[in-house]
């Protein structure tokens, strides 16, 4: 019997330390509508710019991995090769 993957199963990943494409990651929450897990590198916080340009406040970078491939047939090839660390 196949297993389904749901968002409550996605959502146990919260918290967890995971290695995405060489970087280390925190999954800092799980989206609904696409399936997507929200990623935090560890690395400083960047400048953000203001509306002219200027550098104005710090902001984490954060990375969204969707759950399913493009046509919702199957898992995401970058999600099958997530690392968890923890």
């Amino acid at each position: 019997m196949d297993e389904i993957i749901t968002l409550p199963h996605l959502r146990t990943l919260v918290g967890l330390r995971v290695r995405h494409q060489g970087m280390e990651c925190l999954v800092v929450e799980v989206l609904d509508t696409p399936p997507s897990l929200v990623l935090q590198p560890d690395q400083a916080p960047r400048l953000m710019p203001d509306q002219f340009g200027r550098p104005f406040e710090y902001a984490m970078a954060m990375v969204t991995l969707p759950v399913l491939t493009d046509d919702l047939t199957g898992l995401n090839d970058a999600l099958l090769d997530l690392e968890i660390l923890d």
